[in-house]
Formats: structure tokens, C-alpha cells, sequence
């Protein structure tokens, strides 16, 4: 019988955040998937034990991470940290109903996870799929970073698959070593924002240089800015408690989201990007104009600084985030077990609220994503018992959840036009002041 566990929605209290404008109705948060570990669809029985006999697959090694949605599918990232993850992207359909741990298929394909292989996928984080139906693959080439030791197997770049077309080609992208370092880079999260030539915008958590790469597609230019004070950890939030297990996580800036276009005081259509380090109590906002500005990304810090907003502070920590298309932004509160949420047109302070909150089902939010159906999507993973080497196979450590809100990603968000003049607001300027010569002339002659 399929589980579909009701997770207490727990309402906040109405001064906290004015009424919503009438709307769809809002379900709570629903369990569509959980797993003890996570299995493959193999090509054989004998692969399967091959790859067991041989360490290739150890399935307590294998988390699930990132999640988004295209057609009828649900991709999953399995990033690569410890050894034994036989592929590092996958799916599963999406409204599959026979099974509550269905089997994940690589993707695009058993020979396209292959480790070493640099026209395949080795380390992925994230992904995030574009209105033209354009995957975008963080892979981070580097393997096994929870172990002693890690190994660059190819350098960090960006991964485009043209979803649309079907044919799941890969086109690797290495992004620039004046950017990235592939012994210390960590591509993290990202947010696409299909406007004048296609910008990713992507966190990198790298302990020893962390800051947001811009990425423009056009010409597959990368650049990096930083800041220290927005993007690195700060000790009063590195400790988690979770289900009775500490762990000490000083991970700097972690998840970013996307908001809507609005038109700017000088006309012009921008964006505000969101981000926070884990390991932080604060959230910061900075227009995506400004990330833009090749001229700030120097290795000194404090030239991005005069552009960067702090929002205020939240009750936890936060992972994961996501935008909806009209600037609802969805985040999880680590600490607290929580899912909230931010009407961005409100006050920071006040504007968050609770949806969610469950000790035992919601430990650890990381990624959340939308289908075309209005539903969003969460994934829990406690990753709190995965990085101190505590995962129990007969406990469920991965679960998906979601809830009918009827909106869509950030990706569709409406697009903007800043006005423009007149179709002959040149000519007719000119004419008058042709006219105006002219009548002076005979005025004065």
C-alpha cells in the first residue's frame, strides 16, 4: 500500500504576515517517496553483484541531494563524496504509484556516470533545468571529498543536456582555472536566468575561496565575486543538532534563488539573486546586475560589499531554497525541522512563515524543485548522520515530499520590457527642432 505519511503543518501566527491575495489552495506536505538506501535499475543481476564485490556500490554511501523536474521525471543528484556511488545523476518518474523506494535509473546513461571518463558525469551537486529545456549540470570533477583522499578526475565545469530534444547529448563546458581551482572549487547550487545570452549564477563553498561564479552561456565566460562578510561561515551557526547527533559544519556560502524581474528606478529590468552560507543565520540579496559586472570580481574583498542587502536574520539554518515565479521564496530551517516560507514583497522580519514542521519526517531540508502541476518538491536526506558515518540501513534516510501550492519555478517568472521611445521619437525630434531653425531664420532675416 502506497505510504503517504501527513506531515504537521503548523500555521504561524497571523501578525506575522499580512493576508495572501486569494489564491489556490495549499495542501500540506505529503511522503511520495522514501528509501533505505538507494538501489539502481541495473542492466544485470551480475552487474549489480560485480559492482558490490568490488566496492563500486556501497549503498549506504549513496545520498541523494539536488532534485528537479522535467516531463514526467524527477532527477536526483548523488554527489559523489565517498566511494561506492555508481552514478551520480539519476531519475525516477514522477507520479509512479506501485512503489514508495522506486529503483533510479542513470542518467542519461550507465556509461555517461563513468568515473574517469571526462565526457562523462563524476561529482554532480545540482542541476537546474531552463525554460528552453536545457539541463544545467553543476559537475564538480572531483571525487570521494569526504575521504582522506580526494581525486580531481576531470576540471569543475558546467554540463549542458538538451533535454527538449530527447537525445541527451552531454556538452561539457570546463569552466576558466582563473575562476575555479579544481582541488579546492565546490560547485554547490545554482540559478539560470535566461535573459541577454543565458546566466548561471552559482555558489562555490570552497573553504579556501568561497564566492558566486557568473557564468555567461553566449560566450561560456566565467567570472567570480566575493565577499567575506555575506559569504563565509560564521562559528555561532557551524553546529547542527539533530535527532540527538551533533555535527560541526562551517560550509560557507551554500544556497541561492532567483527572483522575479522588476524594472529598476532608471527603467532598465533586473533581478534579485538570494543567497547564505550554511553555516549562517543570515540571508543576503544583491541584484543580479551587479553579479553581471565583470569589473567587480577581484580577488580583494570589500569591492562588492556597498551592493550587498542583509535581509535579517532566520530562526535556523537553511540549505536549500527556492523561488516561486511570483518572488515566494521556499527554504528550509535545518535546526527547527522546519519548512518556511518568504513573500519577498514583505519585510524579511516579518514575512516568514511556517508551513512545516516535523522532528521526525524533516530532518534536513536540502533541495527543493517544481513540477508543471503547481506541486513543490523537497527532499530530506540527514545529512547530519551522513558526514559522521552514522547512516543505518534499516532506518529510512531519504524522503521525498511534496505539497500542492499551484505555483511554477522561478524559471517562468514573466519577463519585462523597459519601455522604449516612440517609433519616430528620433525623427520627429529632429523635425521640430529643423522647424524651429527655420522659423528663426525667416524671424530674423
Amino acid at each position: 500500500m502506497k505510504l503517504l505519511v501527513l506531515i504537521a503543518v503548523v500555521a504561524a501566527a497571523a501578525a506575522q504576515q499580512p493576508p495572501r491575495t486569494s489564491g489556490p489552495h495549499r495542501e500540506q506536505f505529503r511522503v511520495i517517496y522514501e528509501w533505505r538506501t538507494i538501489d539502481f535499475e541495473w542492466e544485470s543481476q551480475t552487474d549489480r553483484e560485480t559492482y558490490l564485490n568490488t566496492s563500486r556500490y556501497i549503498p549506504q554511501n549513496v545520498l541523494i541531494s539536488g532534485i528537479n523536474f522535467y516531463g514526467d521525471n524527477i532527477f536526483l543528484t548523488l554527489p559523489r563524496m565517498l566511494d561506492g556511488v555508481p552514478a551520480t545523476l539519476a531519475y525516477i518518474p514522477a507520479y509512479q504509484n506501485d512503489t514508495t523506494a522506486p529503483k533510479l535509473k542513470p542518467f542519461p546513461s550507465w556509461s555517461d556516470n563513468t568515473i574517469g571518463n571526462c565526457d562523462a558525469l563524476q561529482f554532480v551537486q545540482n542541476v537546474e533545468i531552463d525554460r528552453n529545456g536545457i539541463m544545467w549540470i553543476l559537475d564538480n570533477g572531483r571525487v570521494g571529498t569526504l575521504t582522506q583522499n580526494p581525486s580531481t578526475k576531470c576540471p569543475p565545469s558546467i554540463v549542458l543536456i538538451d533535454l527538449k530534444s530527447g537525445e541527451n547529448k552531454i556538452e561539457r563546458i570546463p569552466l576558466s582555472l582563473d575562476t575555479v581551482n579544481p582541488s579546492t572549487t565546490y560547485l554547490n547550487d545554482l540559478v539560470v536566468d535566461n535573459r541577454d545570452g543565458d546566466y548561471a549564477y552559482i555558489t562555490d563553498n570552497s573553504a579556501v575561496d568561497p564566492g558566486i561564479i557568473v557564468f555567461r552561456l553566449s560566450d561560456k565566460k566565467t567570472w567570480k565575486l566575493r565577499d567575506k562578510k555575506s559569504m563565509t561561515s560564521v562559528p555561532e551557526a557551524a553546529l547542527f543538532r539533530l535527532n540527538g547527533t551533533t555535527v560541526n559544519l562551517p560550509v560557507n556560502i551554500d544556497g541561492i534563488a532567483l527572483g522575479p524581474q522588476f524594472m529598476t528606478e532608471d527603467e532598465n529590468v533586473d533581478r534579485t539573486v538570494y543567497f547564505c552560507p550554511l553555516a549562517s543565520f543570515h540571508l543576503y540579496a544583491i541584484n543580479a546586475s551587479v553579479l553581471r559586472n565583470e569589473s567587480l570580481a577581484t580577488n580583494s574583498d570589500g569591492a562588492l560589499r556597498p551592493y550587498i542587502v542583509d535581509l535579517g536574520t532566520k530562526a535556523s539554518q537553511t540549505d536549500g531554497m527556492k523561488m516561486d515565479s511570483t518572488g515566494m521564496l521556499f527554504f528550509g530551517l535545518i535546526g527547527s525541522s522546519t519548512i518556511a516560507e518568504w513573500n519577498t514583497t514583505v519585510d524579511f522580519s516579518v514575512g516568514q512563515r511556517t508551513i512545516a514542521r516535523d522532528p521526525n519526517y524533516i530532518q534536513w531540508i536540502d533541495r527543493f524543485t517544481f513540477d508543471d502541476r503547481g506541486n513543490i518538491y523537497v527532499i530530506i536526506n540527514r545529512l547530519f548522520n551522513f558526514v559522521k558515518n552514522q547512516v543505518s540501513v534499516e532506518e529510512v534516510n531519504y524522503r521525498i515530499l511534496r505539497s500542492y501550492t499551484g505555483l511554477k519555478s522561478y524559471i517562468h517568472s514573466e519577463d519585462l520590457k523597459p519601455p522604449t521611445p516612440p517609433q519616430n521619437a528620433a525623427a520627429t525630434k529632429t523635425l521640430a527642432a529643423s522647424v524651429l531653425a527655420f522659423a528663426l531664420a525667416l524671424l530674423f532675416a
